[in-house]
């Protein structure tokens, strides 16, 4: 059904703007394939490496991208695949469930503050009120999730450095995945700005915290679409920049995947 809906946007969106896919740009596409999904890959990994830290491991870098690949792909499950990915590899190297799973939600939490407070200065900066203040309550309440979520990580584990390289972490993810749909509006000619993709980047937190629609299939994009007048941008040029984004991702990360889970059957 999230699949269905996907694609009815996608068919809505080049209905309204079939202008954005009849002459796609290459190059910010193979940008976006070949250096951007990378650099989100080793970010991930990194954010795994600190979560494991946060519980007294050490993983490797290979292993943690490792994870981070099928974690990405598991999320197309209509469970929250990627988290159960994440938990069990915390598990297998000694971690307790209840406590893998309370660092992965410390994260998210972390994601959440980040995102709002990116998001929502942005739209602050670049609006005119009433959305200026629109983009101020974002960034508070984004400042409060994150001081929170720093505040109850402290004392469950107290490890200040640990927690604060993540959220350094989920920074750049941040901004990589508002480049990401930059470069995603650049392929398609749609005249959008690093601001308006900002702002939109907002859309992939919506997303992931829907799990039981696979990988939010659907509502990144259309939370996308509801935040583009914000902007000033057309609804449909920013559902097909974001859905545009996903599935080159997905095109990078499944065979990848598909060949890490092969390789560890043999």
């Amino acid at each position: 059904m999230s699949a269905l809906g996907f694609v009815l946007g996608i068919v809505l969106s080049i209905r309204a703007r079939p202008e954005l896919v009849s002459d796609l740009s290459y190059g910010p596409l193979v940008a976006l394939a070949l250096v951007a999904i990378p650099i989100t890959v080793l970010l991930n990994a990194e954010e795994f490496r600190l979560s494991a830290r946060l519980l007294g491991q050490e993983v490797p870098r290979i292993a943690a991208a490792e994870v981070t690949i099928v974690a990405s792909v598991a999320n197309m499950l209509p469970i929250p695949g990627g988290t159960m990915v994440r938990v069990a590899a915390l598990k297998a190297g000694g971690a307790r469930v209840r406590d893998g799973t309370i660092a992965t939600l410390l994260i998210a939490a972390f994601w959440i503050g980040v995102a709002l407070l990116y998001a929502g200065a942005w739209l602050a900066a670049s609006a005119a009120s009433p959305v200026a203040d629109l983009g101020i309550g974002c960034s508070i309440v984004g400042g409060v999730v994150l001081a929170s979520a720093m505040l109850i990580g402290h004392r469950m584990f107290g490890k200040d450095e640990v927690l604060l390289g993540l959220v350094l972490v989920k920074c750049g993810l941040v901004l990589v995945d508002a480049t990401r749909i930059y470069l995603s509006m650049l392929a398609l000619n749609a005249n959008g700005t690093f601001i308006q993709a900002s702002v939109l980047s907002v859309s992939s937190v919506a997303g992931a915290t829907v799990s039981i629609v696979p990988a939010g299939l659907g509502i990144r994009e259309a939370t996308a679409a509801l935040l583009a007048p914000l902007v000033a941008l057309p609804a449909a040029s920013a559902f097909l920049a974001t859905g545009l984004n996903r599935l080159v991702g997905l095109a990078i990360m499944a065979p990848v995947a598909t060949a890490l889970g092969l390789r560890k059957r043999t």
